[in-house]
């Protein structure tokens, strides 16, 4: 297993999750053009995203590394201790930091583990918007604003490379390590290095802690006036053999309710997971069933096919808790 692609779907109403500053006394929403429809669509940013996974982590009680303003090349610039080995945030979401690595200026590197492109609505933008006013007290002077708001399906998307998760490159991505012992090895250049490697058992810690922080997922922009839930009502997690994502888009619910239920595109799902299936290892889907019209067509979809394995959410954190890494 050399990856994890995760893959989530949920309602949001009347919400406001990522800004896109102001145009006037209107507060828009960050937004994405299709060039085929032209529509617009809605989108979370990835840098949004990962800002609030590490909230969830710090209250699912691990400890993130420290953000300090530091000069470089005559300029403040604001960034992370740089310490993979110590804290979590800085081996997921990476780091570049210029510093003194036996007594020479370097740059030390990490490209984040965890990718991901933020959110996008499956559906397009209807141009809802709620009126607000700032009312002044002593006088007329009242302030006028506008927010862009959205009731929508979002769709996340996620891909964390577990052959590099707790694994650091020294000189490259950090200094020497006190206590691990360093191994050599090619990286993909064919340069030698040293890889620093944490035990498995806090590996497999770290990546579960950030699948759990997306299934219990909340953050987004405005929430004192636009609260809304944002956790997955919907998650694919696939085990993958080698580094290439498998489903990217093909998690969609279709136009229409069924009995007030959303539908999801079985066919387009099975289709893509049939077709890239040599590179599954496991596929997990958990969803709350109660919230699909068509959870009897997604099982009998994939029927017989050992692979994939279809549960409720509360199951699927079970069967996430039971995933191992190997050595």
């Amino acid at each position: 297993m050399k990856a994890i692609e995760v893959v989530t779907l949920t309602k949001v109403e009347g919400a406001n999750l990522n800004s896109n500053g102001t145009e006037g006394v209107i507060a828009v929403l960050k937004k994405v053009r299709d060039p085929i429809d032209g529509k617009e669509y809605v989108r979370v940013s990835g840098q949004s995203v990962k800002y609030h996974l590490r909230m969830l982590l710090k209250e699912l009680g691990w400890k993130l590394s420290q953000v300090v303003p530091k000069s470089e090349g005559g300029q403040k610039v604001i960034v992370s201790l740089g310490e993979p080995q110590n804290y979590i945030d800085d081996d997921l979401f990476g780091y570049m930091i210029a510093k003194k690595v036996n007594n020479k200026n370097a740059t030390l590197r990490r490209t984040s583990v965890v990718r991901t492109n933020g959110m996008i609505s499956i559906f397009p933008y209807q141009e809802d918007r709620d009126f607000g006013v700032r009312y002044d007290p002593s006088g007329d002077n009242h302030n006028i604003y506008e927010t862009e708001i959205t009731t929508n399906v979002m769709r996340g998307n996620f891909f964390i490379e577990l052959d590099r998760l707790g694994i650091f490159k020294g000189g490259l991505e950090v200094p020497k390590l006190e206590g691990l012992e360093g191994k050599k090895a090619n990286d993909a250049t064919g340069k030698e290095v040293i890889l620093y490697v944490l035990p498995r058992e806090e590996r497999e810690k770290r990546f579960k802690a950030v699948l759990e922080a997306i299934m219990r997922y909340h953050g987004g922009a405005k929430l004192s006036n636009f609260f809304t839930k944002v956790y997955p009502e919907i998650m694919v997690v696939a085990l993958l053999k080698r580094k290439i994502p498998v489903i990217g888009d093909a998690l969609r619910v279709k136009e229409g309710y069924v009995d007030r239920k959303l539908v999801l595109d079985v066919d387009l799902l099975k289709e893509t997971v049939e077709t890239f299936g040599d590179n599954v290892e496991k596929l997990y889907i958990g969803l709350f069933e109660s919230r699909f019209a068509n959870v009897g067509e997604l099982k009998d979809a994939f029927e017989g096919m050992e692979k994939v394995e279809i549960v409720g959410m509360k199951e699927l954190k079970e069967r996430i808790n039971n995933i191992s890494i190997g050595e």
